[in-house]
């Protein structure tokens, strides 16, 4: 992130997993979580997103529009697995106790972490004011399917799922992926999807999600995207968020 954001990046650990909170000069109140990919990491006063361009500069833009933003290492990938739903949560207590910011929070979220994300207010019933997506991973079946194709990638997709579950690897399929299903949510979603991104592929992703979503009566926008999604869509992702702050006391 551009240097003069630094300064008001506080780094803190739980469970021995750093977190960062990132400070605006002006807030306005509103807490914005984001989570990245598989991969995606978190070290004392910078994250992935923090040093990677694109990335960053939503990052500054939400600052400049006075968002308090945090986020954490999460124990590496846990792709949505309850110890890294019940950390996301002390997270979110510990960062509430800190700042004065409102209880209703927006969550930004890219691959795994947007299962993460579903699956922690699921778990915990957090109230959220809006989610924003790129290329998210919504269906553990679909991915564990696809990777079956490549036995490197495939052996160690096991190897984190038996680790964030705790779990032997023989019984990560019985255990995780079969009893597994798309998560739903209330919440309003926007998402951005890479159209050429074979990892996780819009139709058995986001398509399915929007689709029984959108059965539900629920609101999921989905957007087609090609490579750079960003910065291109900062502008569109700063007025679906604030569609859902007209009110205080509620979360949408």
């Amino acid at each position: 992130m551009d240097n003069s954001l630094d300064v008001i990046t506080r780094t803190f650990q739980l469970d021995k997993q750093t977190c960062l909170l990132h400070l605006p000069e002006k807030p306005n109140g509103f807490l914005i979580l984001y989570l990245g990919d598989a991969g995606h990491y978190v070290e004392e006063h910078q994250s992935f997103w923090s040093e990677h361009p694109e990335r960053a500069s939503l990052l500054n833009q939400l600052l400049e529009n006075g968002y308090t933003l945090f986020t954490s290492q999460l124990y590496g990938n846990g792709w949505g697995s309850p110890k890294t739903t019940h950390l996301l949560h002390q997270v979110l207590q510990f960062v509430r106790r800190q700042e004065i910011v409102n209880p209703h929070i927006h969550v930004i979220a890219e691959g795994m972490g947007a299962l993460t994300a579903l699956r922690w207010q699921e778990n915990h019933d957090i109230s959220i004011r809006s989610f924003v997506f790129f290329t998210p991973c919504l269906s553990m079946k679909a991915l564990f399917d696809q990777e079956r194709s490549n036995q490197v990638f495939f052996k160690r997709l096991k190897k984190e799922l038996a680790s964030a579950y705790d779990l032997e690897e023989k019984n990560v399929e019985k255990d995780v992926i079969q009893p597994s299903s798309l998560p739903q949510t209330e919440t309003p979603a926007l998402i951005f999807h890479d159209v050429s991104c074979q990892h996780y592929s819009v139709h058995e992703h986001s398509r399915r999600f929007e689709e029984e979503q959108h059965y539900l009566n629920r609101r999921v926008e989905l957007k087609l995207a090609i490579h750079p999604i960003l910065p291109r869509v900062t502008t569109s992702i700063l007025r679906f968020m604030k569609e859902y702050e007209t009110t205080l006391s509620s979360s949408y």
